[in-house]
């Protein structure tokens, strides 16, 4: 079984990726490097007023990316635990 405090790769859009758990004050965030110019991206699950939760990216604004890539760290960690 994988050690989740490790960076591991995943794929998107064909492109792998590094990723990187990272812990700042208890929170759980991962840090996506990318191995083209795209810049490094932080996310982590949040909760809204619906007390739903959702991947964003911190700072926010790259919501998009940070659902897509989210979804697949949640698979990745779900297939790695098995």
């Amino acid at each position: 079984m994988q050690n989740h405090n490790e960076p591991f790769e995943i794929s998107y859009q064909k492109i792998n990726l590094t990723v990187a758990p990272i812990y700042i004050e208890k929170q759980l965030l991962y840090r996506i490097q990318f191995p083209d110019k795209t810049p490094t991206l932080v996310i982590c699950i949040a909760t809204n007023f619906d007390n739903e939760k959702f991947w964003t990216s911190v700072p926010e604004g790259r919501q998009e990316l940070a659902e897509a890539t989210g979804l697949l760290i949640d698979h990745y960690l779900t297939t790695q635990s098995k």
